[in-house]
């Protein structure tokens, strides 16, 4: 006989893949509880175009698909056939649970599966060495254990009151652009707020006069435009801005101003030559349409050919 590549993987794949085999194998090892939520009839081994490409090789690995508490789930199976000095074997499944759930909603799957995952060990140190518990990866375990893997903080500025984020220090300049430019009403009703406190002033001499010119121009370009603010209001606002910075961020202001007015004779411009053309094009159309109906072209030809309607077209007979 030949000698056999990697032969624990082959003998450990080679068994699990065998349904008895693995049934038997969850009968003995799983808790009875856990053994009592999965449904053993849809077990299906998961082909390996279906399977994360783990970049670890220190593994060979079985998925099963099935269904857990009646919803789709799976059985995460790995082998270590010796015991490394990598303590982080946690870790290292939960990122494989993580790829497994991730590769679950790229298959169109809009919920996350349950992954069951088993680690099958028959390595040199007996027993096995090292913590199955995710916290005692951390440096402090106690301390993960407290405050890590918890439900995400939420900061939800759609539920704050412009009193409360102006209590931020720093902060809430960017929460206060960041609540205000969907709102659909003129920046001068919140932008008292976000000028007070001499908030500005710190930014530009403390912070960082870049930031300053950053914060402005999303005034500008964002919260303007969001809230359909007119010239005569975005005037009104910049000079609140000008009232509220030292005399060297009022150049920044003013230099912003004047980059806006300036763009907006260029959209006045090209509305103008727009219009223009329209008209033009509207005149040539007139023109077109009276000449085929004097000449007794079909009146639903001429429609099609010049884009005029009825009444366009009534008004030109008259």
């Amino acid at each position: 006989m030949s000698k056999i590549s990697k032969p624990h993987d082959c003998l450990f794949k080679g068994s699990l893949q065998h349904k008895q085999v693995m049934l038997d194998w969850l009968v003995h090892h799983l808790p009875k509880e856990t053994l009592a939520l999965i449904d053993t009839d849809t077990l299906v081994m998961v082909p390996n175009e279906y399977v994360p490409q783990w970049p670890d090789t220190l593994y060979s690995d079985i998925v099963y698909s099935c269904k857990i508490g009646g919803k789709p789930g799976y059985i995460y199976i790995a082998a270590e056939h010796q015991s490394s000095d990598d303590e982080m074997m946690a870790f290292r499944i939960l990122c494989y649970v993580v790829e497994l759930m991730n590769n679950h909603l790229k298959q169109g799957h809009k919920k996350l599966p349950i992954v069951l995952p088993l680690v099958l060990y028959h390595g040199e140190k007996s027993p096995y060495p090292y913590s199955t518990k995710i916290w005692d990866c951390f440096e402090n375990p106690e301390l993960a254990k407290a405050i890590a893997l918890k439900p995400f903080q939420l900061i939800d500025l759609t539920v704050m009151s412009d009193e409360e984020i102006n209590q931020h220090g720093l902060a809430s300049v960017m929460e206060m652009l960041f609540k205000h430019y969907r709102q659909r009403q003129s920046p001068l009703s919140w932008l008292e707020a976000l000028l007070s406190k001499g908030k500005m002033t710190t930014i530009y001499t403390q912070v960082s006069p870049d930031y300053f010119k950053d914060v402005l121009r999303y005034f500008i370009e964002i919260c303007g435009k969001a809230n359909e603010a007119g010239t005569d209001e975005l005037d009104k606002a910049l000079a609140l801005w000008v009232q509220s910075v030292p005399e060297q961020a009022q150049e920044d202001i003013m230099t912003f101003a004047q980059q806006l007015e300036k763009r907006g004779e260029e959209r006045g411009k090209q509305q103008g030559m727009q219009q223009g053309m329209q008209q033009g094009e509207k005149k040539a159309s007139l023109k077109i349409a009276k000449q085929l109906l004097d000449s007794h072209v079909d009146r639903t030809l001429v429609k099609v050919a010049t884009g005029l309607s009825d009444e366009e077209l009534d008004a030109l007979l008259h």
